[in-house]
């Protein structure tokens, strides 16, 4: 489920005896995570409660010597990484006393041939600028940039969404962006956010919100390409991983920021491994434009009859054609989060008994055309054809549309006709509800008109348009194969040898 829950147990009189806690995982209860909660073979709860047991009755340090083999059951956990002891000054080293096991594994050491370094050596943080609602215009202003204007899967900055500060407000200029800055979120609600970062390459006018940061390095000593790429690395991403679990707020500190520790190449070599980095980003930047910018179109002809898109199709097909069906077969199912944006087909990942999601969840098979109601994945373009279904039937979010073509219309042409920019045009104003949460009506469909031509005439345009997705789909590799590149560019100092 994504849903973590803790347990602390607490024993004063342990606690008075011994120097380390004891962490414990578990991964199963003993029942699946389905709605009816049935049981299942795999369940941690037996083995970590006799070994909780062991560890308040053994001394801590015969156990950790004792053989995996033993009889004993805190060994064989420790062994399979379930379990794990901590001693109190490692937890209260950093001042901030954080209970999660995350935090105090060890990870293996790079075995890099460059020395180490811990980012305080080699550069300072600065954090942004604070302000108040009140001083928010929706003009003129001292433009800050946030969190939502780093692009993750770019690592690059995002305008499009810039908020704006009444210039009374006083900014010192060390918190504009400057070049050669490492543009970093430092605070986010949400942990995945936590570390990105993107490259500025141009002194710019932009200033950088509290819960962002510059990172800025000391001359000399490294190239500040280097160190972006350093920290777009997993390595990167999984030391903050490591350092925020369990943590209330999400909040990469200074403190943890600079115990990061990188592999340091002479000046000469950092400039070598920038430079190929940059051939490598140079294709995935052209690729990328072609995926980005590449749209299906159809060219209407004046002499294709128009038609309303619920004559075209049925909407929300009912599911009391399923009623004759067994209850404990096996159907696709599909949440909003496996849905794909701007792709004509989507890949049903997960299975669920019939009787599961047959009340709850919305009803498709094969063939049949999804697209989201809710803002802001309609906007997003969220919409997919049907296919490979698990017994031809599939069930997923209450949010879907589901269009299923009539004997004059192939799925294919209603996708391209719906799950456009001038449908979405078409439908966002009529969107109800309030705040973040609005829907696009049924309405919407009743009164959009797409065009419909002979069958023989959409089968020719679709493969017309599917000889053109083969060539995205191939610059979509492309992508995939050199942000490898890079990867593993950077992976080399640190003594990778996976290629």
């Amino acid at each position: 489920s994504g849903v973590k829950t803790s347990i602390l147990i607490l024993d004063n009189a342990l606690a008075r005896r011994r120097q380390s806690i004891a962490f414990f995982k578990v991964d199963s209860d003993g029942y699946d995570l389905g709605a009816q909660r049935r049981p299942i073979e795999q369940n941690d709860l037996p083995p970590i409660a006799q070994a909780v047991k062991e560890w308040q009755v053994r001394n801590p340090d015969e156990l950790e010597k004792e053989p995996s083999s033993s009889s004993f059951i805190l060994p064989k956990l420790l062994g399979q990484g379930m379990a794990l002891i901590v001693k109190k000054s490692a937890i209260a080293a950093t001042g901030d006393y954080n209970l999660s096991q995350e935090r105090y594994k060890q990870t293996t050491r790079a075995q890099s041939q460059y020395p180490m370094v811990k980012l305080r050596e080699v550069c300072a943080l600065v954090r942004g600028v604070t302000y108040s609602k009140r001083d928010e215009v929706s003009k003129g202003g001292r433009q800050v940039l946030r969190a939502n204007n780093i692009a993750k899967d770019t690592s690059s900055l995002d305008l499009l969404e810039i908020k704006r500060v009444s210039e009374s407000v006083q900014f010192s200029e060390e918190k504009k962006l400057q070049a050669n800055d490492i543009f970093i979120c430092m605070a986010s609600g949400s942990k995945e956010h936590i570390g990105k970062v993107a490259f500025v390459s141009i002194d710019t006018e932009y200033y950088f919100g509290g819960f962002m940061g510059a990172v800025r390095v000391k001359p000399n000593q490294i190239e500040p390409a280097y160190l972006f790429q350093q920290l777009r690395h997993n390595r990167f991403n999984q030391f903050l991983r490591e350092q925020i679990a369990g943590a209330s707020i999400n909040n990469l500190n200074a403190k943890i920021f600079y115990r990061f520790e990188i592999p340091l190449p002479p000046l000469e070599i950092q400039k070598e491994i920038i430079s190929e980095i940059d051939g490598n980003q140079r294709v995935i930047d052209g690729a990328r434009a072609v995926v980005e910018n590449w749209r299906p179109h159809i060219t209407i002809d004046p002499k294709w009859s128009m038609v309303e898109v619920e004559k075209a199709c049925i909407v929300n097909p009912q599911k009391s054609e399923l009623s004759a069906l067994d209850k404990e077969m096996a159907v696709s199912f599909v949440p909003m989060s496996d849905m794909g944006e701007n792709k004509m087909y989507f890949d049903p990942k997960q299975c669920r008994q019939l009787k599961e999601v047959g009340s709850s969840y919305t009803y498709f098979k094969n063939d049949d055309v999804l697209i989201a109601r809710v803002t802001p994945c309609f906007e997003n373009g969220k919409a997919g054809i049907a296919k490979g279904l698990n017994n031809g039937i599939g069930f997923g979010s209450s949010e879907f549309y589901v269009l299923r073509p009539t004997k004059k219309v192939l799925s294919e042409w209603l996708y391209l006709c719906v799950a456009t920019p001038a449908f979405r045009k078409h439908a966002t104003p009529q969107m109800t509800g309030t705040g973040g949460l609005q829907r696009v009506p049924k309405m919407a469909f009743k009164n959009y008109k797409i065009p419909l031509p002979s069958l023989s005439t959409q089968k020719a345009l679709i493969a017309e348009i599917a000889s053109e997705q083969v060539l995205i789909d191939a610059n979509r590799e492309l992508i995939e194969q050199f942000e490898k590149k890079i990867h593993d560019a950077v992976g080399r100092v640190w003594g990778d040898t996976d290629r």
